[in-house]
């Protein structure tokens, strides 16, 4: 199964390249269809305007010619018909040269329909051009409905009167035929234009996608659990600058996160093998005969301290694993922290006692209500003063101190021990950290404070550690003050 899923992501990836590919391409070849078309368009355009040009050209010939017949020799007149017949096959056009009474004055060419235009639309025409005297050039419908028609016509004129005018009629598609080879060399230009746009287009493409493929295959390896993987740095695209950023980010939170599992299973399997060990050899002892009878009741004492130790460290796990899950679920109440700390206190009335300890409260303005979790607070009291009494120094002085500033509440725990230093105060809250072990009483689960700042940090509060060697530490957390309820 592990070995399939990066096969998995690379297809994956792979048919995700072949798809933008796919999509770009067919993108580009439309837009070059699209320009193509367009092209042209434009290029036809362009040549039948030069073409109709070309026409309005010949028909100023044909009217030179027509002009000068009367005083001209027969010959003239030929040359004035062969010219008319050779327009008419060059231009596959309808010609006709009209005096200014409508009249057809070319020998062998009938009046009527030319080129799909009727002759009441020619005589029309006639009348604008002798009207205005200038030529005109006009596309219409054809008489059938299909198609255009292009229609010249230029004035013809004898000693400065006009005779009569010349008309050149043809169809729109007679004038696109002769371009009809333009398409396919622009079909041609833009299919080896798209070729190459497409090959380039591929080399920016897999260029682009190179840091994606790469954070792909980086991806897999993570997903093995291998977090020294190396990320693109320049990507040239911003996005996925900001991509690659964000994973070598999570990358690193992950690695941290590796790093802290393994530690914490290491740290709980040694804090767990340590009392079962002891327990176990203690109790095959006490079965095997090996440890007297006179002495059972101080092993079975032991054995039982041990049971109690690993009772509080599943304990704490469990609460330690509640919090960071997100289960553990506030319930905030209006309360006094001054009350709670002493009922807190008397429960460790009897290992204050022990240690020939003094209690110094300064609870200042009572009473000091707070709005928290009350239980959990307590928790937190209760491990700092468990903490205080197990580092403080024997018939030394515990401190409990609250004070309200604004809307928030201090309390302090201050013991005047050996002190905790300064290189090891920023470790204080992690899991299943001791400051010295060799001073301790052998019985914390280092869980203590790491939950006291979990607790904390769901209240939106913080805890601050001072110490300084042989002098003693103080540990002081902030809790939102409470309205004091008129009586």
């Amino acid at each position: 199964m592990t070995g399939g899923k990066p096969k998995r992501k690379r297809r994956l990836f792979s048919t995700i390249y072949s798809r933008m590919m796919a999509l770009m391409l067919s993108a580009l070849l439309f837009a070059m269809i699209l320009l193509s078309a367009l092209l042209y368009h434009l290029i036809v355009e362009d040549k039948t305007e030069a073409r109709l040009d070309e026409l309005l050209i010949q028909a100023a010939e044909i009217a030179f010619l027509a002009s000068q017949r009367s005083a001209s020799a027969r010959g003239l007149e030929e040359y004035l018909y062969l010219k008319v017949l050779e327009v008419q096959s060059e231009f596959d056009a309808g010609i006709i040269v009209m005096d200014v009474y409508g009249r057809n004055i070319m020998q062998g060419v009938e009046h009527g329909e030319v080129a799909g235009l009727p002759y009441e639309e020619t005589l029309e025409y006639l009348r604008q051009v002798g009207e205005s005297g200038q030529p005109i050039r006009v596309r219409s419908r054809s008489a059938d409905g299909i198609g255009d028609v292009f229609t010249v016509a230029f004035p013809w004129t004898e000693n400065g009167i006009k005779m009569g005018v010349v008309f050149i009629h043809t169809n729109a598609q007679t004038i696109r035929a002769s371009y009809s080879g333009i398409l396919s060399h622009v079909a041609i230009a833009m299919v080896a234009s798209a070729i190459v746009l497409s090959a380039l287009l591929f080399i920016v493409v897999r260029q682009l996608t190179r840091p994606l493929r790469k954070m792909a295959a980086a991806a897999s390896k993570i997903a093995k659990g291998e977090f020294d993987v190396s990320l693109p740095q320049q990507t040239g695209l911003r996005e996925v600058a900001v991509l690659s950023d964000a994973m070598a980010e999570m990358t690193r939170d992950l690695k941290n996160l590796e790093d802290m599992r393994r530690s914490f299973v290491s740290d709980v399997s040694h804090e767990l093998r340590s009392p079962l060990t002891s327990m176990t050899g203690f109790l095959q002892g006490m079965r095997d005969g090996v440890i007297p009878e006179d002495e059972r009741q101080r092993y079975i004492g032991i054995v039982l301290d041990e049971t109690r130790r690993l009772t509080r460290l599943v304990a704490s796990l469990l609460d330690l694993s509640r919090i960071e899950s997100g289960n553990l679920t506030l319930n905030e109440d209006r309360f006094d922290v001054s009350e709670l700390i002493r009922k807190a206190l008397i429960r460790y009335e009897e290992r204050i006692n022990e240690n020939g300890m003094d209690v110094n409260l300064l609870l200042g303005d009572e009473p000091a209500f707070v709005l928290a979790d009350m239980e959990r607070i307590d928790q937190v009291v209760s491990n700092l003063i468990d903490n205080a009494i197990k580092y403080g120094k024997p018939n030394g002085t515990l401190t409990i101190e609250v004070e309200t500033n604004g809307a928030k509440t201090l309390v302090a725990v201050e013991d005047d021990g050996l002190g905790i230093p300064k290189d090891e105060l920023a470790l204080v809250f992690h899991r299943f950290h001791t400051v010295d072990k060799a001073r301790t009483s052998g019985k914390g689960t280092g869980l203590g404070l790491a939950i006291v700042k979990k607790i904390l940090d769901l209240h939106r509060q913080t805890i601050t550690v001072e110490s300084e060697i042989g002098k003693g530490t103080r540990f002081a957390f902030t809790l939102k003050r409470a309205e004091i309820k008129p009586s």
